[in-house]
């Protein structure tokens, strides 16, 4: 394969602001700082406002499998009794508890474990078992799927949600919220998220500016530091790039032809080989609410109501149709020619009933989508020749339509 990534020039300000967000990590113990274990769909905002650091485990789960370290620690996990078939970032998480003596050299151990099971319960169970096994304090945020006739309902209980979290977290780390404190961060969250948008939405050019797999992996800050001041920083100075490769008509696939959508997390130790692929055979994977899932938008003199309607109305969490509309209504925003879903062995949620939504989606845009079967860090569930064969076949077959 012949093609190459065009790297971005704010590389290395990624590379440092990720940096130092892993070291205050590793240090806030020291500091005196209380460490808080989080999970993905978590509302991040009121930690930051109050002074606890929010660390997502779930992103060394995802380095683990780009660094091709998943299969060591899962067989770590497996030998406590652990099914391969569990999620690929719990068996890392839990292969490096059982399998190493101390996590501050890797991950900082926790003070507090903070799941929220709007995404998926894997995550909760992950967290739950680490509680038990370092004795420490654990609260689950508990979110409902949501039904738009008993929206209010839902809303309102989530509200009282977030308010028992805030008493426990005050309770536990001796901390008080700050309202105005959180409105601050607010502000600064949906300054990031608005300009993590705007990168994103440089893909609906044609040529698209940047790819989904570049995405993926500019994506750190605003998982990781949404709400302040670094995270705004660094998209800010992202934009400003990606501004430029628009006004010098800089495509992130050269010759682009094909324009692809990829549904939710990528196969993080292959990222190079489907960006060397799709990019080879001039394809540009444009879209992903995967990506998208951390565009919110929050209301500063509404706090915990916005929080609530943010956090809540994560795509995971709604029922088949509206699930599919939100994907369907991406792919027209992104113009795609077809789409590509993968049977994860690690996401049940995000693996429900793919067959059928392929099926439907198809036949409300008619365009063609592939289903591949793979795991998102484990290669004992990749076959290269197999997948790159399928995904081939389906170029070809989108480059005649």
């Amino acid at each position: 394969m012949t093609f190459k990534r065009i790297e971005f020039k704010t590389k290395n300000l990624l590379k440092q602001t990720m940096e130092r967000y892993n070291t205050r990590a590793l240090q806030a113990a020291q500091e005196g700082i209380p460490v808080a274990w989080v999970t993905a769909v978590f509302p991040v905002e009121i930690l930051y406002a109050m002074d606890i650091f929010p660390y997502y485990p779930e992103n060394f789960g995802a380095a683990a499998g780009t660094h091709r370290r998943t299969e060591e620690l899962s067989k770590i996990a497996e030998n406590e009794g652990y099914s391969a078939r569990v999620c690929a970032y719990t068996r890392a998480g839990l292969g490096l508890m059982y399998g190493f003596s101390d996590f501050g050299k890797e991950i900082p151990k926790p003070d507090i474990l903070l799941p929220c099971n709007i995404q998926c319960a894997c995550l909760y169970k992950w967290f739950e078992i680490t509680a038990k096994f370092y004795n420490l304090p654990l609260f689950l945020l508990d979110g409902p799927q949501i039904d738009e006739p008993s929206w209010e309902v839902q809303k309102q209980y989530f509200i009282e949600q977030l308010n028992e979290l805030i008493g426990f977290l005050e309770k536990t780390t001796r901390k008080k919220l700050n309202m105005n404190r959180l409105s601050e961060v607010l502000e600064l969250s949906t300054e990031a998220c608005t300009l993590w948008n705007k990168v994103l939405a440089s893909a609906k050019t044609k040529p698209a500016r940047l790819t989904y797999w570049d995405a993926c992996i500019l994506m750190g800050p605003i998982v990781t530091l949404r709400g302040t001041k670094e995270a705004l920083n660094y998209y800010s100075e992202l934009s400003k790039e990606l501004e430029e490769r628009d006004k010098g008509n800089i495509s992130a696939v050269p010759g682009e032809k094909i324009r692809l959508y990829w549904d939710h997390i990528p196969i993080w130790p292959r990222m190079r080989f489907f960006s060397e692929l799709f990019g080879f055979h001039q394809a540009a994977v444009v879209c992903s609410l995967y990506t998208h899932s951390w565009a919110y938008r929050f209301d500063p003199e509404r706090p915990l109501e916005s929080l609530t309607e943010n956090y809540l109305r994560e795509f995971v969490n709604w029922k088949f149709e509206r699930r599919v509309e939100k994907k369907v209504k991406l792919m027209r925003e992104y113009d795609v020619d077809g789409f590509i879903f993968n049977l994860n062995n690690s996401c049940k949620p995000n693996s429900l009933a793919l067959v059928e939504k392929r099926n439907v989606i198809t036949e409300q845009l008619n365009i063609p989508g592939l289903l591949l079967e793979a795991d998102m860090c484990d290669l004992r569930f990749f076959d290269e020749g197999t997948v790159k064969n399928r995904v081939e076949s389906f170029l070809e077959m989108v480059s005649r339509q």
